[in-house]
């Protein structure tokens, strides 16, 4: 591509010769690389130069010098006028090509993004997950305690950035991830030991991600392998099986028989971070007879039914021996990926 200043210094040197142009054969005028460029890329003002200058050699042999001055004039001109506009579709070409690229990266960068846990901005992706799944027990225990150790929460902190990266990679605006960020950097100035903060950024955060994924139709590709992942980092079971995410949980029924406030909200976290398809959740009972067990089970159907969306779960009970009582397990039907 020719530098911008191009056409300005060829309009120099034409005009630094116009004294002498009776004598300058157009194999000199012509022959330069600019108006080569010029015949490969406007070539129809390059003939009309060229078809000027040939009228300006029939008036020199006719001995009109006057018209052969306005001849040569209108050639100098038409070819100036052709170098910029080869120029220009030289920059219009370029301009689209980059366009080009700049598109096919962003279609690759978002099926890189996309295929799990985006890369945070000063965090490699493979070490932030290291961490946040051999943190998996420390961030169960929130729902267990009203204090967080120090490592507890660090590992919230670096889920919490991953799950910001995610969502920013997956649509979030400035103005979505804006408040989170400024909790995230507010709980690590301050270290609060507050369990409770740390459990209400890390399920905001990850309630974030699953607003950007309920604008797909379905889950997108990775979304089964992050739901195992997310599951299991917020102290559930989980189990990739062929045509579903199998969840599962002891901690639904505290040694009192209650339900416990703290792992309902974390599941319900995890239904908002994945967004897509009903879910069916079973309650392991002794036995179908038992007077006890519908009476909890019940209790727990009623907090689902707070959710934003309560028609989205089923729950039911079911007498087994392979699961311990009050167990719950939930199938997500539509993370059935391979």
């Amino acid at each position: 591509m020719m530098p911008g200043p191009a056409p300005l210094l060829f309009v120099i040197a034409i005009a630094a010769c116009a004294g002498s142009q009776s004598a300058r054969k157009p194999d000199v005028l012509f022959a330069t690389p600019e108006a080569e460029l010029a015949r490969e890329h406007a070539p129809d003002l390059h003939a009309r130069a060229e078809s000027a200058w040939a009228h300006a050699s029939d008036a020199q042999r006719r001995k009109d010098e006057q018209a052969a001055d306005d001849y040569r004039t209108e050639s100098r001109l038409l070819l100036v006028a052709a170098v910029a506009e080869a120029e220009r579709i030289q920059l219009d070409r370029r301009r689209t090509e980059l366009q080009g690229e700049e598109e096919r990266w962003a279609k690759q960068l978002a099926r890189d993004q996309e295929a799990s846990a985006a890369v945070a901005r000063d965090i490699s992706r493979h070490e932030a997950n290291a961490i946040a799944l051999r943190e998996a027990e420390r961030l169960a225990a929130l729902t267990e305690s009203t204090t967080v150790s120090a490592a507890t929460l660090d590992a919230v902190l670096t889920r919490v950035r991953l799950n910001l990266a995610l969502a920013e990679a997956l649509g979030a605006t400035g103005e979505q991830l804006l408040p989170l960020r400024e909790r995230a950097d507010f709980v690590t100035r301050k270290r609060p030991n507050s369990a409770r903060i740390a459990e209400s950024l890390l399920r905001d955060s990850e309630i974030l991600v699953g607003q950007t994924r309920a604008d797909w139709p379905e889950p997108r590709p990775g979304a089964s392998t992050a739901l195992v992942e997310t599951a299991s980092v917020t102290g559930f079971a989980a189990d990739r099986l062929g045509s579903a995410v199998l969840i599962r949980s002891e901690r639904f029924f505290g040694s009192n028989g209650q339900v416990s406030n703290a792992t309902v909200r974390r599941f319900i976290g995890l239904l908002e971070a994945f967004p897509h398809g009903p879910v069916a959740c079973q309650v392991a009972v002794p036995e179908l007879s038992s007077r006890v067990w519908p009476r909890r089970v019940a209790q727990l159907v009623e907090r689902f039914g707070r959710m934003e969306d309560p028609e989205r779960v089923s729950t039911s009970m079911v007498a087994t021996e392979s699961l311990g009582a009050g167990t719950v397990q939930c199938t997500f039907a539509a993370y059935r990926e391979p």
